[in-house]
């Protein structure tokens, strides 16, 4: 991905990034959009994430939120640099793209 020209990502893309905050143990937050709906109004831990969804931790609410199927977010942004990805820059999914 090239942050420089694009900010559209593909599900897979988004599915990496997630891994390696989960993964590697990141003080990295998420927040998301899904299609029809406004921006969550918090950012979430990201706890758990599988190959087709993942398990989100809002502290600010002392909830958790289940995604199912990644391809339902259409936007998202992180709130520190993870990689190529700077934080509170607004990423677009697009879930026809392949990765």
């Amino acid at each position: 991905m090239n942050t420089t020209t694009s900010n559209l990502i593909s599900v897979l893309e988004l599915r990496r990034l997630l891994y390696t905050i989960a993964d590697n143990h990141l003080e990295t937050w998420f927040r998301y959009r899904v299609l029809g709906e406004m921006w969550q109004p918090n950012f979430f831990r990201v706890v758990q994430i599988t190959e087709q969804g993942v398990l989100l931790n809002d502290e600010a609410a002392n909830s958790f939120k289940c995604l199912p199927d990644l391809s339902q977010i259409v936007q998202f942004e992180i709130d520190v640099a993870v990689h190529n990805f700077l934080p509170h820059n607004h990423y677009d999914v697009d879930f026809l793209r392949i990765g």
